[in-house]
């Protein structure tokens, strides 16, 4: 009697391991196919290069072939909006920029916000900075704001992106000095607007930078929490004294909840890009510098960018 007791026993404590270790299992063995990543943008620009160039190294973390296909449209908001839909499983992801998560909901132009999704990894920052002519004469951003504030004159800029109106309302406010956006249709026209003088200064994610090298343009303030990379010399606007930045990063997400096991795999795979020479060689030839983060880590920082922009929205209001 109580050896088929134990034995009951025994069977029935097999059942329910079995049946939880093959669910364990679901997840311990991903992935179990290729893993695809939508760029939130065209072929050939920083999002994508940076995106191909680590694909190989992915692949080889995770055992399974990853897939690079581009899904362009406003500014990675269309792969975005498409990525809330998926299902979150880790064989689908999402590469953007930062901004797309913590600045564009504050717009309520797009529809998602920044706490519907998971987020993997994030690389590299974007060279943003305020620039000019050196030979206008300003030391820095604080010079000409201050030069402008004593003679009663406002200042024009070269303008191609919500963002860049946002940060120098911000800046019109804390110095009381009227900034006016000229509006451009890109960066390189805003690099031109200030070559030619027909602007006193212009807000640029980078392609400044080699005029920047050469001395043809100078670098009034770095707008990432360091210092543009290259131009370590050169001030932020919060070494300024202005409780303003804009970062801008690289940024891969899934959609919300996946498995533990595949986020951590997920995360493993990014840690090994993250090393390579693969990664850091195309981060030096766009001057983005060496950043990386993933995991938990990313997270916090992209909520704490997400309630910065939210700051500053608030104070156009």
């Amino acid at each position: 009697m109580r050896l088929r007791f134990f034995l009951a026993l025994a069977a029935a404590t097999s059942v329910a391991f079995t049946g939880l270790s093959a669910q364990d299992r679901a997840w311990a063995d991903f992935p179990e196919k290729s893993v695809t990543i939508n760029v939130g943008f065209g072929a050939g620009g920083g999002v994508d290069t940076i995106t191909r160039a680590i694909a190989p190294v992915l692949s080889e973390a995770l055992g399974e072939t990853v897939i690079v296909v581009n899904q362009p449209g406003a500014g990675g908001a269309v792969a975005t909006t498409r990525l809330k839909a998926t299902p979150g499983d880790g064989y689908t992801l999402v590469a953007t920029t930062s901004t797309t998560l913590t600045f564009d909901p504050h717009t309520g132009a797009v529809a998602f916000d920044v706490g519907e999704f998971d987020y993997i990894a994030a690389f590299g920052t974007f060279p943003e900075a305020l620039i000019a002519l050196p030979s206008r004469g300003w030391a820095d951003l604080s010079a000409m704001l201050e030069e402008a504030k004593a003679n009663g004159t406002a200042l024009t800029y070269a303008s191609n992106t919500a963002i860049d109106k946002m940060v120098t309302a911000a800046l019109s406010k804390a110095s009381g000095v009227t900034i006016n956006p000229v509006p451009v249709e890109s960066g390189a026209e805003s690099v031109s607007q200030t070559l030619g003088g027909h602007v006193d200064f212009a807000y640029s994610s980078g392609t400044y930078y080699p005029q920047a090298v050469s001395g043809d343009l100078m670098i009034l303030a770095g707008l990432g929490d360091d210092p543009v990379p290259g131009f370590e010399e050169r001030p932020t606007l919060r070494g300024l004294g202005y409780d303003i930045s804009s970062v801008n990063m690289i940024l891969y997400l899934a959609p919300k909840g996946l498995p533990a096991d595949a986020k951590a795999k997920l995360v493993e795979a990014f840690d090994a890009a993250a090393k390579s020479d693969a990664l850091l060689s195309v981060l030096d030839k766009r001057n983005m510098g060496s950043f990386t983060v993933t995991g938990d880590a990313l997270t916090a920082l992209i909520e704490k960018q997400y309630k910065q922009f939210g700051t500053l929205a608030e104070g156009q209001n």
